[in-house]
């Protein structure tokens, strides 16, 4: 055969213990083509089967479509070995439910030698292995029934697995709604901790400073020294080294001699109204002279850490100031901030509590807090001078009459912009005291503590907006870019809190309002919750929203419309009343165990709702603290063990599937099967996968999708997932992410227990229900199907990390990506799933290696021939790998008035680039075969089903309990469709062109042409 040329080969940059053989390699790293092994099976194989070695490359590929395709797909397979074509291929290529019945197919090859030819004595065993498959055609529950053992195992298992995995949610809910409660006593007790408010202050000048670094690094980016400079910089960087230190130093010892001078109290105890307004001034003189001192040692610090960096070669000469990522903004800047916004937002509430009367008034509050918080208030002015300082394009004019006028104006725009956000700030923290001031003394703890932190955030961002707008057109657009990136990250942890906290406090108050219903209005809530769920679950896996080739490629109707608003309504309703019912039972809980009572339902009816409400915030504010520690402990505990015991793989629903699986299709392959009296199931039937690299038939590509809708690569923001394939050597993916290079792939010997099998080979590639679905990935969507155990899926070793275990031993971390959809590729282990939610036509990787000539067999659900599957793939190879394809669909769609087509296979070519300059881009010859009827149908048995089945060969991929009439009927058309597909529905170009390809298909195009 031609070679795999480097250039489009999937490489994996393998590490010592990632060796294809298995092996370690005592040397460094080093890049090994996936490949190489493969090249040499097809070689193997094609000495075996009489191929000529210089033959152009040929694969095999079945789509998906569960057993309709398999099924289907067999008939296919026996008339490619009638016609002595099926030991031809170089490759076969499946998907999904095409796997079936290709793993059926290279579990015989390995195990009956000889298998793809076409003597009558093999004919033979192909029939006993057939009628096999046709006893299990319902591989799910080979007997239904409402009293068949079979139909309540189904049942058993995926309520068992199911409980667990949402036993361990709800254990993560009740941690999350523990907390607030927690949180509260040192929410309540901080004001009057001095030592800890200053972990406040070290927290916002930490956060600043962070902010303050990455706007220089956006300026120095923005206008870089010129060339040649380095030495001259250094020279000012040793200058300016030494003066941030004598800075840094000076600027300590000055703010303790302000300190001692003044007597000062950064953290007053009460808000001193009433007091005259000089002498609220003077209260708070010193605060600012010591912050903006503290703010500057602080940045005079940093600046030094930085050029000393720089001095030590670390880092370039030209930006040595670090440049945060999301997860480094988040983590640096966004959670203290978010520490900061609660301490503050928690002294607020005390000034507020301790003027209950006459009521507060903004003036006398606006005045009052010069005195009462004036160190924070100080550090906010210095911050907001710091970053005004930082965020200036440039300080001077470019040129030289201009420079002294340029730095005159920016020193006076900085110090108006500074006066009139810190006025803005102070206006909204009095705003804030005043609206706390109308909150009840006892349930208004909650309120403050609920609303607080975010309503301080919102001021913080209503500053920072000012502060851009003021500056103007003198910052970078870059920089105003970055602070709204920050502001958005700000909102999205407000509103996390605020659903949290709420959850916690709030949720219980659901009863009193629940309880001042009429009586048959109480059910109301609770069944609307349990019916949208149920129906969210039921759209959620229809094909209006998994993308089906049937819906995804036609205009919308009126009910692809409403289930798809019924999916996406009902997760947030089904969270909403999760979140609720998990709050009103830890309420139950905390008041039952810590020695309260409960009102009765009598009780509830006879109060008014606003009364009950205070009554309910009054009792849980008074919680026993160690009950809730005790609580939190024992529910915190319970969800680690249950993350360490709970194997997020083998309690899902793929080992049932796969164990149905193995059962049907592998053990039609064995003899001498011997298995459990009781269940029916033999653990033999199950074979390594790689016992495929025996070399006993074509190489068997499987195809699955890595789900990545949490990777920053933005190129996946539609696809949310790339190609992974399971080969008999290796596993992985060559689709290159985030500009960082592809996946990779590893050898199945690095992992301890050998690697996949091929049967879970088979239930990854065909795991269409699962909460992250490639293109069709929805986080709320994802929330549902992982709580209800929908998950056929499974988390896969990342060949990119030295794992050796294929799967996770801890599986909380995994479990939380199921349930919100954030797969990426940069965990220790990848959700894969149904190769199907990437490429479901199983070409992808055929193209990849450049094979010359293709055969698709597509049997996904299609009934108007709108080709979703067909035309997704020739949008994917053309912008992944530069090739283009060429296929006239128009004789494959529906008649005018019939749901026949004129033909059931079209011939496309694939025109691939050149692999470098000077080398001639190569053609190939795509055969696609599309499950049809025609006029060319003889089979009286297939127009039967027809017309009792109009659906036929299109029904639901939902079903997959096929009786023997479905079975045989989707059998014979797949026979009839590849004798028409390399006879009669080929024209002599098209045998010429595949015929100069691979010559020795020349006998049985050549005799079915002359038939």
């Amino acid at each position: 055969m031609e070679r795999i040329h480097g250039e489009v080969a999937m490489s994996a940059v393998l590490k010592p213990q990632a060796r294809l053989d298995g092996k370690p390699d005592a040397g460094p790293a080093q890049e090994i083509r996936a490949q190489d092994p493969e090249s040499q099976h097809i070689d193997d194989w094609r000495r075996q089967a009489n191929v000529p070695p210089d033959a152009a490359s040929a694969g095999l590929a079945f789509s998906g479509g569960g057993i309709r395709s398999a099924t289907l797909g067999l008939g296919v397979l026996e008339a490619l070995r009638d016609l002595k074509l099926l030991g031809r291929f170089d490759y076969l290529s499946s998907v999904s439910g095409g796997g079936y019945i290709m793993g059926w197919l290279s579990a015989h090859c390995h195990r009956h030698p000889g298998w793809l030819g076409a003597e009558r004595n093999n004919v033979a065993r192909w029939d006993k292995s057939i009628a096999y498959l046709s006893k299990y055609s319902n591989y799910l529950s080979p007997r239904l029934g409402m009293f068949s053992a079979d139909t309540w195992t189904m049942l058993t298992v995926w309520a068992r697995n199911a409980f667990l995995v949402q036993l361990t949610v709800v254990c993560g809910i009740v941690v999350a709604l523990l907390l607030p409660h927690l949180a509260k006593d040192w929410f309540m007790s901080w004001p009057e901790h001095e030592r800890w408010r200053w972990a406040s202050v070290a927290l916002f000048v930490f956060a600043v400073l962070c902010i303050a670094a990455n706007q220089l690094h956006q300026r120095r980016r923005a206008h870089p020294p010129p060339p040649g400079s380095a030495g001259a910089e250094r020279k000012q960087l040793q200058v300016a080294l030494g003066i941030c230190g004598m800075l840094t130093v000076g600027c300590a010892l000055l703010g303790w001699y302000l300190w001692q001078v003044f007597d000062f109290q950064p953290f007053p105890k009460a808000l001193p109204v009433g007091v005259h307004s000089g002498a609220v001034v003077r209260l708070g003189a010193p605060a600012v002279p010591i912050a903006m001192l503290i703010m500057g040692g602080a940045l005079a610090f940093v600046g030094g850490v930085a050029c000393a960096h720089t001095l030590a070669g670390r880092e370039s000469a030209v930006n040595f100031w670090p440049d945060f990522g999301q997860g480094k903004v988040q983590l640096l800047v966004v959670l203290p901030l978010l520490f900061t916004s609660v301490g503050f937002s928690a002294v607020l509430w005390s000034a507020a509590l301790k003027h209950r009367a006459p009521p507060l008034a903004f003036g006398d509050v606006f005045l009052a807090g010069l005195g009462f918080w004036p160190f924070p208030l100080s550090f906010a002015f210095a911050a907001v001078l710091v970053l005004a300082c930082c965020s200036f394009k440039r300080w001077a004019g470019t040129k030289t009459r201009l420079r002294l006028p340029r730095f005159a104006f920016n020193l006076f725009l900085i110090g108006v912009c500074s006066v009139l956000c810190i006025v803005l700030l102070h206006a909204s923290f009095a705003g804030i005291v005043v609206l706390m001031n109308t909150f009840h003394p006892t349930a208004g703890a909650w309120h403050a503590f609920i609303w607080g932190p975010p309503l301080v955030l919102s001021a913080f961002a209503s500053t920072v907006t000012l502060m851009i707008g003021i500056l103007g057109r003198a910052s970078l657009e870059g920089m105003r870019e970055w602070w709204s990136r920050l502001a958005a990250w700000l909102w999205i942890y407000a509103i996390g809190w605020n659903v949290v906290a709420m959850s916690a406090i709030y949720g219980p108050t659901f009863v009193p309002w629940l309880a001042n219903l009429e009586s048959w209005q109480k059910f109301v809530p609770v069944m609307g919750w349990i019916g949208t769920t149920v129906a969210g679950l039921l759209a959620a896996n229809s094909g209006a929203t998994k993308g089906d080739s049937k819906i995804r490629s036609r205009e919308p109707t009126a009910m692809s419309i409403g289930l798809e608003v019924v999916a996406k309504v009902a997760p947030t309703v089904f969270i909403v009343g999760l979140l609720l019912g998990v709050a009103m039972a830890i309420n139950f809980v905390l008041v039952k165990v810590g020695g309260g009572t409960l009102a009765s339902a009598a009780e509830l009816a006879q109060c008014q709702p606003h009364d009950c409400w205070r009554a309910f915030l009054e009792n849980t504010a008074k919680p026993d603290p160690a009950v809730v520690r005790l609580a939190l402990g024992a529910v915190l505990l319970l969800l680690l063990v249950l993350g360490w015991r709970i194997d997020v793989n083998e309690f899902s629903l793929q080992a049932f599937y796969r164990s149905r699986l193995v059962r049907c299709y592998l053990g039609a392959s064995r003899t001498g099967r011997s298995p459990q009296e009781f269940t029916q199931f033999d653990d033999d039937d199950d074979l390594p996968v790689t016992d495929l690299a025996s070399r006993r038939g074509p190489l068997h590509l499987i195809n699955c999708t890595v789900n990545l809708g949490g990777s920053k690569d933005l190129s996946l923001h539609t696809r949310h997932g790339a190609s992974f394939t399971v080969t008999p050597y290796a596993i992985g993916s060559g689709s290159p992410i985030n500009g960082n290079g592809a996946i990779g792939f590893r050898a199945h010997g690095c992992y301890d227990n050998g690697g996949m099998s091929l049967g879970e080979a088979m239930a990854t590639s065909g795991a269409a229900a699962s909460p992250n679905q490639g293109f069709h990935t929805a986080p709320s969507v994802a929330f549902m199907m992982t709580m209800f155990n929908a998950r056929l899926g499974r988390w896969c070793a990342n060949p990119r990390r030295s794992n050796t275990s294929l799967g996770p031993w801890f599986s909380l971390l995994y479990l939380v990506k199921e349930l919100f959809g954030t797969a990426d590729e940069r965990s220790k282990y990848l959700m894969i799933s149904d190769g199907g939610h990437f490429d479901n036509l199983g070409a992808y990787e055929l193209i990849r290696r450049r094979c010359k000539l293709i055969v698709v067999v597509d049997a996904e659900c299609d009934p108007e021939r709108r080709f979703g599957a067909l035309g997704t793939l020739l949008r994917l190879v053309q912008v992944d790998f530069d090739t283009r394809i060429d296929l006239d669909t128009a004789p494959l769609r529906p008649l005018p008035d019939s749901d026949m087509s004129k033909a059931h296979c079209a011939v496309g070519r694939i025109f691939y680039p050149a692999l470098r300059p000077g080398v001639d881009a190569e053609e190939g010859v795509l055969v696609y075969i599309k499950a049809s009827l025609t006029d060319a149908v003889r089979d009286a048995s297939l127009w039967q089903y027809h017309a009792t089945h109009p659906s036929f060969p299109h029904e639901s991929t939902g079903d997959q309990f096929y009786g023997e009439d479905q079975f045989e009927s989707y059998r014979r058309l797949g026979r009839h469709l590849a004798h028409n597909a390399f006879g009669a529905g080929l024209d002599a170009d098209d045998i010429d062109r595949i015929v100069a390809l691979r010559p020795d298909f020349a006998d049985a195009l050549g005799a079915r042409q002359g038939a």
